[in-house]
């Protein structure tokens, strides 16, 4: 083989690189918003959403039961999209549905699915998806503009949105990120600006990716490293981009 040959494929390998590396890095502007019910106006909430729609973010909801019951469904669907709409009793596999997002947003986290989850009583496909992308480790952000600080709370004064300060505790130790309705669009953006490392070696393999630390979300390499097909697949699970160096 000659080497205007061999430059010739190296060139269609590395076309057919970038090809993949940018529908891989679209796939993973992938977000899951769970909506259960809130007493909170809708208004704000979906036009945080609504930056992150105009960003290109895809986004899928979840709807609650009881949130189908209570909420003002046709500004949902308008949003949204009834296609990227599910309702919770239609979930199926759910490990398998978590895997495929890196970013859970609860955009008015209720006094029932916190207790809940604080007690583990995981007894709802809602509640089972939360505590179950907690347990894989995955980003799961709780938005909400009443959080108690008081020690003791007056039952009778208690609304569906103000959560107990014990359950907020209990659920920053699972691993919840806790914020404000107008930080949400903020805080999905930061979770797009990822902690980078750079590599220089011929062939990026599955054993590269597992060496690199917990906290890594992008990987730069050298052209023209190869990255096997192995490699890519455990750098989509860990939700890692794959970047060539510019």
């Amino acid at each position: 083989m000659t080497p205007e040959q061999i430059a010739q494929i190296e060139k269609i390998v590395e076309r057919v690189l970038e090809a993949h590396l940018r529908s891989t890095q679209q796939s993973e502007k992938q977000l899951l918003t769970i909506f259960g019910a809130t007493q909170l106006p809708l208004e704000p909430i979906l036009q945080q959403f609504q930056i992150c729609l105009q960003e290109g973010w895809k986004i899928r909801i979840i709807l609650s039961d009881l949130a189908t019951k209570t909420l003002n469904l046709e500004s949902i669907y308008s949003t949204f999209g009834e296609d990227n709409i599910l309702l919770e009793n239609d979930l199926t596999d759910i490990p398998s549905f978590v895997e495929n997002y890196s970013q859970i947003i609860l955009p008015a986290l209720s006094y029932p699915m916190a207790g809940k989850l604080a007690l583990k009583l995981v007894d709802t496909p809602c509640t089972y998806l939360v505590f179950h992308a907690l347990c894989c480790g995955k980003r799961v952000i709780a938005a909400s503009d009443i959080l108690s600080t008081k020690k003791f709370i007056d039952k009778k004064l208690l609304t569906l949105d103000q959560i107990e300060p014990t359950h907020v505790n209990t659920l920053t130790e699972f691993g919840v990120k806790w914020i404000t309705v107008d930080q949400i669009a903020a805080i999905i953006r930061e979770g797009d600006a990822p902690n980078r490392v750079s590599v220089q070696t011929p062939v990026i393999s599955a054993n590269v990716i597992a060496n690199l630390a917990a906290n890594v979300q992008e990987l730069v390499y050298t052209k023209p490293s190869i990255i096997t097909p192995l490699a890519r697949e455990h750098a989509q699970k860990r939700g890692i981009r794959l970047t060539p160096k510019s």
